[in-house]
């Protein structure tokens, strides 16, 4: 049920309110969220909403889908937690999500910047180009006000930030760590889209919008360029720079190091995987049989699925024409398949053959998740049925 609050002293007006300012916000680790849209934003990047406080004005119908604590008070009460003079239909408090997580290969440095609604601009087009990293010269950066949620449209809720109280401090972190600081300036010594980049990570720096990058971070930077421009135009607002900045670096970045990104991709580790499993199967079945792997593994998806067309063997198994035929050709001969109404079934001999292989099987798979645990190969098969709900939806579409 809905708890009706009166007073502005109560508990949980006076938490929400102090989550209006700053310190209290960076103290607590709670987020103020003003209004659906941004409560919306939260709940969809798997934030934990605490509580609700609904507006006098509000039909409650419209929060009857939400499972948090709801609480109604008056317009005057929910100006005051705002600590402003317009009014919210509706307040969130969330708990955040911030982990210090080690930043990847292409990061954004904040230098001083002030303006709320450019740095959630800017991590917007961030996030957009898959850049999830984002660090900073001032302890008091402050990504969670009201401005910042709304520009970067709930985006902020999904990336990661590193606060560092002065610019020797962070400089010093990503020098250790191998990072290749670029910065922009009017002044800077070669063209953006004529820089060469080293096939290391990326730290873009993004300045203050009067002053600039700091003289002490451009002295760091491995790279400081400048965006070619008319003379008429003195400089670009600094999130129209960054997102011109953000895509030039990006595809260098990805072309510099596109042989070691095809590497790390999830399609060629799955596929890697696959491939090593089914040799160690090979391996193993050689030890006691004539027939392959993936000849065992056919008549395995013929039992599960009854029958089988050859287009399916194709997209499955990947054997065409004669390679196909050759797959098939041992097993047509030894009765462990046959054809039935243009497809293939497994024969009473080939469920009798498979059962009997069936311990290798286990035994091998033991093998390959030797040293996992139950918990382990549980999360595993869970993982993999997961990008497998995931890749089935996109066919979906």
């Amino acid at each position: 049920m809905i708890e009706l609050i009166k007073k502005l002293k109560n508990p949980i007006i006076q938490e929400a309110k102090e989550l209006s300012k700053f310190k209290n916000r960076i103290n607590s680790e709670k987020i103020q969220l003003r209004g659906i849209e941004q409560i919306k934003w939260a709940k969809d990047s798997k934030l934990e909403i605490e509580y609700i406080i609904i507006n006098e004005f509000e039909d409650f119908e419209n929060y009857k889908l939400y499972t948090e604590k709801i609480y109604k008070t008056s317009d005057g009460i929910m100006k005051k937690i705002t600590n402003t003079k317009y009014s919210f239909p509706c307040i969130g408090i969330t708990k955040k999500n911030e982990k210090i997580k080690p930043i990847e290969d292409f990061a954004i440095l904040f230098d001083d910047v002030k303006d709320y609604g450019n740095i959630g601009t800017i991590i917007r087009t961030g996030k957009a180009y898959g850049i999830n990293n984002y660090l900073n010269t001032n302890e008091d950066f402050d990504p969670y006000t009201p401005k910042t949620i709304d520009a970067s449209r709930g985006t902020v809720f999904k990336v990661n930030f590193q606060r560092f109280n002065s610019s020797k401090n962070v400089i010093k972190y990503l020098k250790e760590n191998g990072y290749q600081i670029i910065a922009t300036s009017p002044h800077g010594k070669s063209l953006q889209s004529t820089l060469k980049l080293e096939k290391k990570p990326i730290v873009l720096v993004v300045g203050n919008e009067t002053s600039g990058i700091s003289k002490e971070v451009l002295n760091s930077a491995d790279h400081i360029v400048q965006i070619p421009m008319s003379n008429e135009i003195e400089s670009l607002n600094v999130g129209v720079a960054s997102g011109i900045s953000i895509y030039e670096l990006k595809l260098k970045e990805i072309l510099t190091m596109l042989s070691e990104k095809i590497i790390s991709t999830l399609g060629r580790e799955i596929n890697v995987t696959s491939q090593l499993i089914r040799k160690a199967f090979n391996i193993k079945l050689k030890e006691v049989s004539d027939y392959t792997g993936d000849q065992i593994i056919f008549l395995m998806v013929l039992k599960r699925e009854n029958k089988i067309s050859k287009e399916q063997i194709k997209e499955q198994f990947g054997y065409f024409d004669e390679k196909l035929e050759f797959f098939l050709k041992k097993l047509y001969e030894e009765n462990l398949i046959i054809d039935h109404e243009k497809e293939i079934a497994i024969t009473p001999l080939g469920e009798e053959i498979l059962s009997k292989l069936w311990p290798l099987q286990e035994k091998t798979e033991e093998l390959i998740l030797n040293d996992f645990n139950e918990d382990e190969k549980n999360n595993l098969k869970k993982s993999l049925k997961k990008i497998q709900n995931n890749c089935l939806k996109i066919i979906e579409k």
